[in-house]
């Protein structure tokens, strides 16, 4: 996996993340709590959300920055308490997309 260099790849590599998490879980037929899986299927909403809004230049880009800060943090601390490579490769990916969401946000 590639490291993130802009809002918009950031957003876009939560997205796929988090989409590919739910999908394991599935095929794993793993029964975690609602809460978790709502999270997580939350940040990829959020995400993809956000990465289109970026990437068409909305008004509302700002806003949306805003809310994938916050469920990526959600989604984070989350996934940290799981144990599994996909559970941390998850963290890593959804908090350095709530890091350059800030950096954004900040400018």
């Amino acid at each position: 996996m590639t490291v993130a260099t802009t809002p918009t790849q950031a957003c876009f590599e939560a997205w796929i993340n988090c989409e590919e998490l739910l999908v394991t879980l599935a095929e794993a037929r793993t029964t975690l709590s609602k809460k978790i899986t709502k999270v997580v299927d939350e940040c990829a909403a959020i995400c993809m959300g956000t990465f289109h809004a970026l990437k068409s230049s909305s008004q509302n880009a700002s806003r949306y920055a805003l809310l994938c800060i916050g469920i990526c943090e959600e989604c984070a601390e989350i996934c940290d308490e799981l144990n599994g490579e996909a559970f941390r490769s998850c963290a890593q990916v959804c908090r350095r997309c709530s890091h350059t969401m800030s950096l954004m946000a900040l400018n």
